[in-house]
């Protein structure tokens, strides 16, 4: 399964009870850290928002271990998690008594006594930084699946568009939609999108529809005539 393919399935397990209304963005992610815990066989997930060593915050999280890991990494300063943050790479620790684990041993030490085994965090990436961690763990050793790596990153990416669209739209109802779908340049869209909506005093979608139609007319191609190099003012 495609990228494309595996999020609009995440987002319709997410958003199937969303008849009478839709979710807003810290309630999606809520649920896609059940979704994770649920399906991956998980004791604890959550999103921790960075920006920086000293500072972060927990803005969602489900299963009994998701507070106490990201709390030990948050106050030890060490930890899988800050080390994804710091580098955009994904930290996976199958085994938290390995030798590989050795690299935090107060981390290791601190989250084996309180029963965690296994820890793995996912980087929220935006180009050139990142903007915090999807942080999953286990109360027993062992490697996340194939494809449920692959859901976690996918859910990683969608957590972190639910952050960033609400930072320039808040509280857009079509937010569901516009998560569920992919896009090469997804971030670029985002701000662009929030920009125009904020101006215009629009939703999302009908930004995003115009921020296509920009794009379109930019890439015309009328018979004798070159590409244009600039686009039309957005009016």
């Amino acid at each position: 399964m495609d990228d494309g393919g595996r999020r609009a399935r995440i987002m319709a397990a997410v958003t199937k009870h969303d008849a009478g209304g839709a979710a807003d963005a810290g309630e999606l992610i809520q649920r896609l850290c059940w979704f994770a815990v649920n399906e991956m066989a998980l004791s604890g997930c959550a999103l921790v928002l960075m920006s920086g060593a000293d500072s972060s915050s927990m803005l969602a999280g489900a299963g009994r271990h998701a507070q106490t890991v990201t709390g030990l990494q948050m106050e030890l300063g060490e930890g899988p998690c800050l080390q994804a943050y710091n580098s955009g790479v994904p930290v996976l620790l199958p085994d938290l008594s390995a030798e590989n684990a050795n690299r935090w041993p107060t981390f290791a030490a601190a989250a084996l006594a309180v029963g965690v085994h296994a820890e793995f965090s996912l980087p929220l990436s935006v180009r050139p930084g990142g903007i915090g961690t999807l942080d999953l763990c286990r109360d027993t050793p062992g490697m996340l699946s194939g494809e449920q790596l692959a859901d976690a990153m996918v859910a990683a990416d969608i957590a972190r568009d639910a952050v960033l669209y609400q930072q320039y739209v808040p509280g857009d109802p079509d937010l569901a939609g516009l998560l569920a779908t992919v896009g090469t340049d997804r971030i670029v869209v985002h701000q662009a999108t929030g920009m125009i909506a904020a101006q215009l005093d629009e939703t999302t979608s009908n930004a995003l529809a115009r921020l296509r139609g920009v794009r379109e007319r930019a890439l015309d191609v009328r018979p004798g005539a070159g590409r244009r190099a600039t686009a039309d003012p957005v009016r």
